[in-house]
């Protein structure tokens, strides 16, 4: 998706919300995004986010009442953020505001977990707990990402071992998923 920015030109206008140091919004202007804004709940974070990131628009501010207009953003993604939150209620209140400072063919990219047995602070998430956290949307989910531990074992031994054990997706702990406004679910979990 992309919008005109305030040169003229075209560029991609992302958020993230729970952005921390910033690290998911630092690879954007390399893709032509013409404006970056984020949100984080802890200040120090966002604090740190902004040497890197002086051009962007980041507000320490809750998931729940993002401080933007609605339709404001084209692309809006989370990164590990929604695993973090363990109650029901506030991960509904975050995709809510989500949906709602997102454009009509705006894209939310999420990328999260589904297992981790090892962090007891943080709580996957499945494909039907984002199905009913973002409703009549569309959706097409891929599992990616080697387990890290599996991971960190194993590229010390082969990256190609690493890369080809990845592909296969049997031990693949996160979700990618691209989610539109819309009526018509898909499916796509490879």
């Amino acid at each position: 998706a992309r919008s005109r920015n305030s040169e003229g030109g075209t560029g991609t206008s992302p958020l993230d919300p729970g952005c921390g140091r910033g690290g998911g919004l630092i690879e954007y202007p390399y893709y032509g995004a013409s404006s970056l804004s984020g949100v984080d709940l802890l200040a120090d974070r966002v604090a740190e986010a902004k040497a890197p990131l002086p051009q962007a628009v980041l507000s320490c501010a809750d998931g729940q009442r993002l401080p933007f207009a609605s339709d404001r953003f084209d692309l809006v993604m989370q990164y590990t953020a929604f695993s973090s939150v363990l109650d029901g209620g506030v991960k509904a209140n975050m995709a809510r505001e989500m949906l709602r400072v997102l454009r009509p063919d705006g894209l939310i990219l999420w990328y999260d977990f589904w297992l981790n047995p090892t962090n007891r602070q943080t709580r996957g998430i499945r494909p039907a707990e984002i199905r009913r956290l973002f409703p009549n949307c569309t959706y097409t989910f891929r599992r990616v990402t080697l387990a890290p531990p599996i991971a960190r074992r194993l590229v010390r031994v082969s990256w190609l071992a690493s890369g080809l054990l990845e592909k296969l997706r049997l031990f693949n702990t996160h979700y990618l998923v691209a989610i539109h406004k819309g009526s018509s679910p898909t499916e796509d979990i490879s």
